[in-house]
């Protein structure tokens, strides 16, 4: 299983919405599938539009966790940072 995280910025500054999923695709092919769905015209630059779209194809094993609180996304940050610094203080004790 993989895990991928999206963020929709509709079209501000910030973002607005962010989505963890969980499938079996792996990295090369999932962004493969991002770039050819950009290449359309009409929804391409819409997340959400991606997210039902991989809904509909890879249903079996699509699994979606929506964040609707940019305050989960602060804290996702927040912890990567603290387990990056506690991963670089256990590499200097080795």
């Amino acid at each position: 299983m993989y895990t991928y995280n999206l963020y929709d910025a509709k079209d501000s500054f910030g973002i607005s919405k962010s989505y963890h999923i969980k499938c079996e695709i792996p990295p090369h092919r999932f962004r493969a599938i991002m770039m050819e769905f950009r290449r359309n015209q009409e929804i391409g630059e819409n997340i959400k539009e991606f997210i039902n779209f991989m809904k509909r194809e890879f249903d079996e094993t699509f699994e979606l966790f929506e964040y609707d609180d940019i305050v989960q996304y602060d804290a996702d940050q927040e912890n990567s940072m603290i387990l990056a610094n506690l991963l670089d203080q256990a590499d200097e004790h080795v």
